[in-house]
């Protein structure tokens, strides 16, 4: 028996029924018909699926939510190892080189007005280094910026000596107390003078280190007048500094000499009724870094704001 493409041989086909012959021809025609289509080939066609253009979107989103999930907690990681104390600046007494572009709750500009900033204030806020972070200690030189405490601010006894801790640490006079961040001026062991009568800088008046010695040295002042111009119609007290006159610091081995850079609004190592230096032991952290603002709420505490975070590329070094 032979098969043929839409016949069979004469001796078949004499012997099959019609309606049988009439059967096989339209199956041997189909199986053709798919043969011919490539529909029964051994190696099927695969099937090309079509991109949508919204699948790809979404793994680019995917990707970038990634990677800046991972940014953010490498920024995070490292603000907290390479510094690992924030602080803010709740006051004018660093005024212009800390809170220059704040602002007030109303809306208008930080200014050197004296006194501490009320809520509401946007103030500025950043990080320093403190404990035994990267021997900041030893690093410390004129001009730097750092978290000081004061002798006023710990307790004393009778005899006016410091009363100290189980762990030999000297112990606030209240838990409340507050830090200060000020500028250092006079260095372990130097002689410091500081005036401000009859001097070229109003604002800064003048700094002499080791005065008659050959060591002696004038600083050269970071600001000047132009720094501190009018709030509106009032002028910038300079009364508050030629009242105070001028006072010499003779600094022992582990003392230094701290001032604001708002020198007639700070409450420093000169500006008090009281002139004072400060031991390294109340120097508790060096700022490096600016990362941005904070909002001060009803306490006067800087609200959680992690925005920050995700803008490294604003950060400013001080100090």
């Amino acid at each position: 028996m032979s098969l043929a493409r839409g016949s069979f041989s004469l001796p078949l086909a004499r012997v099959l029924p019609f309606s049988l012959k009439k059967s096989i021809i339209f199956v041997v025609k189909k199986k053709a018909d798919f043969v011919a289509q490539g529909e029964l080939s051994s190696a099927p066609v695969p099937v090309k699926k079509k991109t949508r253009w919204w699948s790809i979107a979404l793994e680019g989103v995917a990707i970038v939510a990634i990677l800046l999930v991972i940014a953010v907690s490498v920024n995070a990681i490292y603000l907290s190892s390479a510094y690992n104390m924030p602080f803010f600046v709740n006051g004018s007494s660093m005024y212009p080189t800390l809170n220059a572009t704040g602002t007030h709750a109303n809306g208008s500009k930080l200014d050197w007005t004296p006194g501490e900033n009320a809520p509401g204030d946007v103030i500025d806020y950043g990080y320093a280094k403190t404990g035994d972070k990267d021997n900041w200690r030893g690093d410390l030189h004129r001009y730097d910026i750092v978290v000081v405490y004061y002798p006023s601010d710990y307790l004393r006894d009778a005899s006016g000596n410091y009363i100290l801790d189980e762990n030999g640490h000297k112990q606030f006079r209240s838990p409340d107390v507050d830090a200060k961040i000020k500028r250092v001026i006079g260095l372990p062991g130097e002689t410091v003078h500081q005036t401000y009568i009859d001097v070229e800088n109003r604002v800064w008046g003048k700094t002499t280190i080791n005065p008659g010695t050959e060591k002696e040295e004038v600083l050269t002042p970071l600001y000047t007048e132009a720094d501190y111009p009018p709030i509106g119609t009032r002028e910038y007290d300079y009364s508050r500094l030629r009242a105070r006159g001028e006072y010499t610091w003779n600094l022992g081995d582990d003392e230094y000499v701290v001032l604001g850079d708002n020198r007639a609004y700070s409450t420093d190592c000169f500006n008090t009724t009281e002139r004072f230096a400060v031991s390294a032991d109340m120097i508790v952290g060096k700022a490096y870094l600016v990362v941005g603002k904070r909002t001060l709420d009803q306490n006067r505490s800087p609200m959680n704001d992690w925005t920050y975070i995700f803008t490294p590329w604003n950060y400013r070094r001080i100090g």
